[in-house]
Formats: structure tokens, sequence, C-alpha cells
């Protein structure tokens, strides 16, 4: 929650003073960097606290319940739910004027709520609503009051929670307040008064998914019998959506529908169009299901090919094997999923055999190249049969080298042999890549992998050949840093240390703030990754570097002495910024970032506007979001990424902020990590949104997977009745992210970047590209496999190395 700055100020000014005062003590020096130990474990005891940037006005008293009002408030955004209600708790027992007590019993009700405590968050909510109902918490606790009756199954007084919330502030977040009425009746049976909220919510702004409440529209006019009008509202969802899963879902409720009119015949043909067009959905099985069940005639492959999407690997396999008996004509598409299928049993030569077929008996086929693929992979990852798999990548580039997909098969050919340990052959294709298919988007990466493997075999001079022909043909700063950075490498091996300096000198200067260039400079320094400053200091000077920042402003954008730069101007009025607050202001945190990003994006060619919205946003703790803000400032005053590191430091502070520092700190200095460097890779996995969720499933700022969680939890015993959704609390993402860090520090002994990749990449892999690399550290990242995890290192050595320039204070 966004906390009133009047009630932080004395906090703030007090924090500020403390600052200042032990900035320069010994303690907050880190150990000496000549340490054989690894860079990733040198300590900061206690640094200065971090400010997070927020006006701070001349200083006047702030009384103590107000203080801890804003404590509690801080404490539930970081997931601390007793410190929390300890906080609150002290305020209602000090029996102050009647505002702090109802904020205090509204922030304890929300705790409870997000903790999980039902019952109690009611309790407390009702007593708010009786004892104080002209404070202006009343809307919020009887929108908490509406959560709270929904989940513990009191639907009816939760629809008339959220109607009195509506009543109390309407117009301004009505659609998702009336899309949660809507449920919340659905859930009492009160179809008719649901559909009726469902459809204004529809038309009201907001950036809900339109097609989210069409599927409730549709249900509620189902539900109530009117199966005309579900009907259609599913086909202008099936009219609307570009997805291949929403189609097949449409079609399967359509279905459903009228198998329950006794239309049959539309039924069928409904389940048929998401079997034969939608394969890969699971609605699609249950359409299969559905006409297998009503002995409806189905087409062999496309059964086939449903099942195997299903994981039905066994009915799968007897579908393709009808499709067989049956000579039907698409035998390249059948014995390509079969394969597949046979695979997926473990009959690995069968699938060969299968994909064989195909590329000797259909080469015009649209799967033949496909054949190919599979073949090869699966000779190489299930058979570990490596020179098999590399012969066949390399005959299919033989003998069709003008085919579109050439190159990358002898690039991925080279990949097999090099994990095979033939670094010879796998140099040597890599090379075939560049010469022969230079159009091909690898062709550049796999002459430089050519050079690295050259390295690896010791032969350094065909290395510093390549690697010169590589710089030759890079035009990227990336690419030019990285050819000088290895010619550096090359030569050091050679003896010629006056030719490595100078490569490593030019590359430190060609890209700075890249992370080639920074490896250069810290080559150069004799320095080991991941070296943290002798001293540093966290303590910001708000309003002086926010008044550098707006004579900046003014000066670089040719504005009026006059503008005012210190409030959100004229976003504070726009619709979007108003919803998006107040979805902030209950929690509703993706939403909120919804409204926000809209806004973001309609103002990307305004400086004014971004400065003002990334101030703002910095201050309510949407911190992924401010980052990108003041990042668009800087865009647009022209700024390189190594210019802005000569931008006002407040940009920097907001982009590279040291959010979250009364948990991060703490957590970093239990588990040795240096809080500069658990800040960096906290940036990189999440930009500081604690709410986030990856495609993956991986959780909050650290973003932990849940069943990764659940192994730290079960070695840690805490907290105490953990479920996934821990995983969004600040406190126990930094907990159990900072350990599983540490424990992988403490495996590698002490290698920072095989511990980054493991915690990116698995365990697994980090031993064995450890393995490969020894203890030089660039090798390690060059002989990654994963260019997700390859980058992912990378990105933090680039971040970190800002935080150190940023935080670093030199005597």
């Amino acid at each position: 929650m966004h906390k009133p700055i009047s009630l932080l100020i004395s906090v703030i000014m007090l924090l500020m003073l403390a600052c200042s005062a032990v900035a320069n003590l010994p303690f907050l020096q880190s150990p000496p960097t000549n340490e054989p130990a690894s860079a990733v474990t040198l300590i900061a005891p206690t640094p200065t606290e971090t400010i997070t940037p927020s006006p701070t006005p001349e200083p006047t008293a702030t009384p103590i319940p107000a203080m801890r009002i804003a404590s509690g408030d801080k404490a539930i955004l970081n997931g601390e739910w007793e410190k929390a209600l300890e906080q609150y708790e002290n305020v209602l027992q000090a029996g102050q004027d009647v505002e702090i007590l109802a904020a205090a019993l509204l922030g304890q009700a929300k705790t409870h709520l997000l903790a999980g405590n039902y019952e109690q968050a009611i309790t407390n909510l009702e007593l708010l609503i009786a004892a104080y109902p002209d404070e202006k918490q009343l809307p919020y606790a009887n929108f908490y009051l509406g959560q709270s009756y929904s989940v513990v199954g009191r639907h009816l007084e939760a629809a008339e929670a959220y109607k009195r919330y509506l009543d109390l502030q309407p117009g301004l977040i009505d659609a998702y307040v009336l899309n949660l009425r809507g449920d919340a009746l659905v859930s009492a049976n009160q179809i008719a008064e649901a559909l009726i909220e469902y459809r204004t919510a529809l038309t009201a702004p907001g950036t809900l998914n339109p097609l989210d409440i069409q599927f409730k529209i549709a249900r509620a006019h189902a539900a109530l019998g009117d199966f005309e009008t579900a009907l259609g509202v599913y086909q202008q969802i099936y009219d609307q959506t570009q997805s291949d899963f929403t189609k097949a879902q449409v079609d399967l409720l359509s279905g459903q529908i009228y198998t329950a009119l006794g239309q049959l015949d539309k039924a069928y043909a409904l389940y048929l169009d998401a079997v034969n067009n939608y394969p890969t959905s699971y609605d699609s099985y249950l359409a299969l299901v559905a006409l297998v069940e009503a002995g409806v005639p189905v087409d062999e492959l496309n059964r086939g090919i449903v099942d195997y999407f299903a994981g039905e690997y066994g009915v799968a396999r007897a579908a393709f094997d009808r499709y067989f008996e049956s000579n039907a004509p698409d035998q390249g598409a059948a014995r390509y999923y079969n394969g597949l299928t046979l695979r997926a049993l473990g009959l690995y030569q069968a699938a060969v055999a299968e994909w064989d077929i195909i590329i000797t008996t259909y080469p015009e086929d649209r799967f033949w190249d496909r054949a190919w693929e599979q073949k090869a992979y699966t000779l190489w990852f299930y058979m570990n049969e490596y020179a098999a798999a590399i012969q066949t990548l390399f005959n299919f580039a033989s003998s069709v080298p003008t085919h579109p997909r050439a190159g990358e098969f002898l690039f991925d050919a080279a990949r097999i042999a090099e994990r095979d340990n033939r670094l010879q052959e796998a140099a040597e294709l890599w090379v075939k890549v560049f010469v022969d298919y230079p159009e091909y988007e690898q062709a550049l990466r796999a002459l430089f992998l050519a050079g690295i493997t050259r390295y690896r075999l010791q032969d350094y001079g065909g290395a510093l050949a390549i690697f010169q022909r590589f710089l030759e043909n890079s035009l990227s700063l990336a690419d030019r840093t990285a050819a000088l950075l290895w010619q550096g490498k090359v030569q050091q091996a050679l003896g010629d240390a006056t030719a490595s300096t100078a490569s490593w000198e030019l590359a430190a200067s060609l890209d700075p703030t890249g992370y080639y260039s920074e490896r250069a400079r810290d080559l150069l320094r004799q320095r080991p990754p991941f070296s943290p400053p002798s001293q540093f200091d966290l303590s910001i000077d708000f309003i002086g570097e926010k008044q550098q920042a707006d004579n900046w402003m003014k000066t670089t954008f040719n504005l009026p002495e006059e503008t005012d730069l210190s409030s959100p101007g004229l976003l504070a009025a726009d619709p979007r910024m108003m919803r998006a607050r107040e979805l902030w202001q209950l929690s509703l945190y993706e939403a909120a970032r919804a409204e926000f990003e809209d806004l973001r994006q309609s103002i990307q060619s305004d400086p004014i506007a971004n400065y003002q919205l990334a101030v703002f946003l910095s201050e309510l703790g949407l911190y992924r979001s401010a980052i990108l803000v003041a990042r668009q400032v800087l865009n647009l005053a022209g700024m390189s990424d190594a210019d802005t590191m000569n931008a006002p430091v407040f940009f920097n502070h907001i982009r590279f902020g040291t959010y979250y520092s009364d948990l991060v700190i703490p957590v970093a200095l239990q588990n040795k990590l240096h809080p500069l460097f658990l800040f960096s890779v906290i940036r990189q996995e999440s930009a500081f949104e604690g709410f986030v969720r990856s495609s993956a499933g991986a959780r909050g700022l650290m973003q932990i997977i849940p069943t990764t969680g659940e192994e730290i939890v079960n070695r840690l015993n805490w907290p105490e009745g953990y479920t996934a959704e821990d995983l969004y609390r600040p406190v126990v993402s930094l907990t159990l992210g900072a350990d599983y860090l540490a424990t992988w520090r403490d495996y590698f002994d002490g290698d920072p970047y095989a511990a980054l990749a493991a915690y990116n990449g698995g365990p697994g892999n980090a031993i064995a590209w450890q393995q490969l690399a020894g203890d030089d550290p660039d090798l390690f990242v060059e002989v990654i496999r994963f260019e997700e995890t390859r980058n992912y290192i990378r990105g933090i050595y680039e971040i970190f190395n800002i935080y150190r320039r940023i935080y670093e204070r030199v005597n």
C-alpha cells in the first residue's frame, strides 16, 4: 500500500541522519578482494539503510501511532504478517484518534485476509464498519469483506459487500468490482443478477480481458437456459480470438450445449472442428472423447494427434496403426506423429524407423525436414548415439545443401560433436556453417564458437585467427567486444601480455556497461568476477538529487523554468492513473500494473509525463514499471546505455534501486552474499516486482518454482504452513532465494558463475558446464548450452557492475 508521505517524513529524516553518520565507518567496508574465496562470498556488515525515493520536505514531528501504521503497511508489502499485526495492535492499544484507529483496524484485517485468516479478517472488518461508519477506510473495508466472504462461502454477503463498495466509490474501478460481484452472485446461484453485473463490467473502462467476461456471460445464459444467447456469445468469442486453445474451448462448450438440446449433429460438428483444427488443446481431447463415446467416426490421423498431445500415447499409437492399415493419403504426418508417440513410449529404435520411412519415401512431404531433425535428436538425446546423430544432420545438409534449414542442421551437428568432446570436428563444422551458410542467422555465432573450441583445444594460433575473422565480420558492439576479449585471452595464453592488455583496453572502451567490456575491465584490473567495492553507501539525498534531475530535465528538453515537476501533474486526473491507484490500494497489483502500463504506453513521447510517472511509481512501490519509465526519459534524451551512467544520479537510483533493502541486506549477510550482488540478482529475476509470475510458473522477487520452494522450506522448516502463494511474499521469496543461491555457491566452492547457472539452468547442467570450463569463468559462460542461462549470467554481471559504479564510495 502507498504510504502517505506525511506519515513517513520523520522516519525518512531519521534514517537519512543515520545514513550520513555511519556511511564511512569501517564496518561498511567489504573484506579485501584478493582473498582466494570467490567475490560472491564477500560480506559488508550492515550497510547504510536505503531511502526509497520520496518527497522529503522539512521534518515535522510524526506521531508514534502514525509511524506504526506506516510500519505496518510496509510490513504488509514485505509479506511480514506477524510484524504488521504487531504494529497495528500497538496502535489499537494506544487508543488514539478515530482516523488512526480505523486505519489500524483496516490494516489488521487486510493482514489477516492476505495471511489466509479469513474469519478473523471478517471479524475485524465488521467491527470497523460498525464502529467507524464515517471514516475513509469504509470503502476498502467493504471490498476486503467481499473478498473474505467469498473465500468462506458466504457468497451473497460478498456480493452485498462489493455493492456497498461501489456505492461508496462509484465510477472508479467499476469493471473490476462488478466482475467480482458477478462471480459472487453466480456462486450464490443468483445468475440473472450476475449477468447484469458482467454485462455492465464489459462496458466499463478498464484493462480486464473482455473475452474472459464474455465466457462468464455465455455460461450465465446457459445456466439460465437461454442457450441461443449463450451460443451467440460463444460464436462472438470464436470469431474474435486468434488463440487455437480458445477456439477449441468454444467448440467444446458450444457442443455441450447442443448435446443438452439434443441437436447432436451440430454438437458433433463442433467437436470435429476442435479435433481436426486445434489438436494441441486439451479441450480438443475432451471433444474427441465425446465423439468416440457417441460412436461418431473420427479421422484416425487427427485422433492420433489429439491423443498424442493429451499424453494418451497407447491409444494414439493404436489410432496411427489403424490409419496405416487404411492406406490413407497423409502418410508423412502419420509417420511423424507416430514416431513422436513411439519415442514417448520409450520405443526409440521404432521411432527412428518411422522417421526413416519419411526420409526415404516422402522427400516432398511437409514433415520431411522435421523427420531428419527428430531422428538426430532421438539418436543423440535418448540413445546416446552421438556419431549417428551428427552423421544424420551432416547427411541432410549434404543431400540438400540449399535447403533453408541446412545451416541450422550443421550448427546442431557441431553442438552435438562438442557435447561428445569431439572438439576438432565441432570447430570444423562451425567454420563450415559460417563459410557455406553466411545468411543463416547463427552463422556469426558459429564462427565465434569455433574460436572458443580452438581455445579449448589449446590451438591458440587457430583461435586467434578465428577471433580476428569474427571481429572483422561483427557489426554489433557486443560481438566486437567479445572478439577483443577473447583475443586478449588467447594472447595471454600465448604469453603476450602487451597484446592482451591492448585487446582488453580496446574492449573495455568500446561498449561500456556491456558484459564483455565490463569483463575486460575486470581482467585489466585483475579483479575477480563480482568483486564488490571496498566501500559502498546506499543512502540517497533525495531532495538534492531530485532538484538536480529537475534542472537537467528543464535544460535537456528546453522546458520553461516554471514547469512543475514536483507532482504527477496532469497524469493525476488521467482515468488510468486513478484506477491504477485504487487497484494498488486494494492490493490488486496485477490489475494496477496493467492500468499503469496502458498509461505508460500512451505517454512514450512525452518526457515530462514520463518523468512524473517514474517518480510516482518509484514512491508507490511498482518498481519494474518505474525502471522502464525512467529509462524512457533517458531514451527521449537520446542517451545510450553508457551515456545513462552520466545522467543525473536520481535516474539511476530509480533504475538500479536498492528496493526492499530492509529485507535484502539481512538475508544477504545471513547467507554471506554481498548485498549488491543480491540486489543485482533480484533486478535480473523480477525487476523488484514481487507479484510477478513467469510462463514457467516461477513466482515472486526471486522467481522460485513452487517445487523448489517446497524443497527449501522443508530444509529450513520455515515458514509455518507454507503454500506456493507464500512465494509472492517478499520476505519469503528473498529468504528462500538467498538460501538456495548460497547453497549452490557453497557447493561450487564459491564460484558465482556456477551458482548463478545452477539457480537459473539447474544444478545438473551447472555441474556439467563447470567440468567443461574448469576454473575459467569466461569459458564457463561460453560453454553454457542454454542461451537463456548465458544471457542471465551476463545480464547480472552488467547489472552488478552498474550497482558497484553507483554505490561505490572512494576515500
